[in-house]
């Protein structure tokens, strides 16, 4: 706690002056006072003693008794809090319970749905298929500033020709992340699939077991879909 005595603060500059609690840290044992001119006070825990409490909620309008210190005014005596004007605390985020890669499991945290933003994990950030310095995230093969996304943009002349058009469904699309991955019918590995081979067949949208036809390509570091079919 900060070393503050307000018992020789010297005679008074002010008494009984409205301000307005610009914030204070009751574990420190100070903080600070926008009066009424625009001047802050500083006020230390020990001049809320009048009033039988160890904290001030930031917004919360007090009158005061105010001395000159060697730091500035300071904050002797509160006489009133009025609490009823202090700043309602900012609500706390909502976890991200949609999308593809949370942390902790396969797809997501907890779960096949977990936070598409989270990490260590498959899908999420900073793991295989997911956020920064990974295979298929931001700053990679398939993520930001790259070769398929923003700033980098597609370029057929890195990939090899198509190869026939086979059957299988739709594993995961992610819409925010622009990929997903297919499942073949011959039980083979799932394949990678970019929104770049949506665009160039035409097709919107698709939803998780949609049956779809595709066709492949051997891309720089793997086979990816190229072409794209709905059934």
């Amino acid at each position: 706690m900060a070393n503050f005595d307000n018992g020789n603060s010297g005679p008074l500059a002010r008494a009984s002056a409205k301000g307005t609690v610009k914030w204070f840290n009751a574990t420190k044992g100070f903080g600070f006072v926008t009066m009424e001119d625009g001047a802050d006070a500083f006020c230390h825990a020990s001049a809320l003693a009048a009033q039988g409490v160890t904290n001030l909620l930031q917004g919360s309008t007090i009158v005061c008794d105010l001395a000159n210190s060697p730091r500035g005014l300071q904050v002797v005596t509160v006489h009133s809090v009025d609490a009823s004007t202090a700043e309602a605390p900012a609500p706390r985020k909502p976890r991200d319970e949609g999308g593809y890669g949370g942390g902790g499991d396969r797809f997501g945290g907890g779960g096949r749905g977990g936070g598409h933003r989270g990490g260590g994990d498959r899908f999420g950030g900073g793991d295989r298929f997911g956020g920064g310095g990974d295979r298929f995230g931001g700053g990679d093969r398939f993520g930001g500033n790259d070769r398929f996304s923003g700033g980098g943009g597609y370029r057929d002349r890195d990939s090899g020709p198509s190869g026939p058009m086979v059957e299988g469904k739709v594993k995961f699309f992610n819409d925010q992340k622009g990929f997903g991955f297919v499942m073949p019918d011959n039980g083979s590995g799932d394949i990678y699939m970019h929104a770049s081979a949506l665009r160039r067949s035409g097709v919107q949208v698709v939803e998780p077991e949609q049956r779809i036809r595709y066709s492949t390509r051997q891309g720089n570091k793997g086979v990816e879909v190229d072409k794209v079919e709905l059934i």
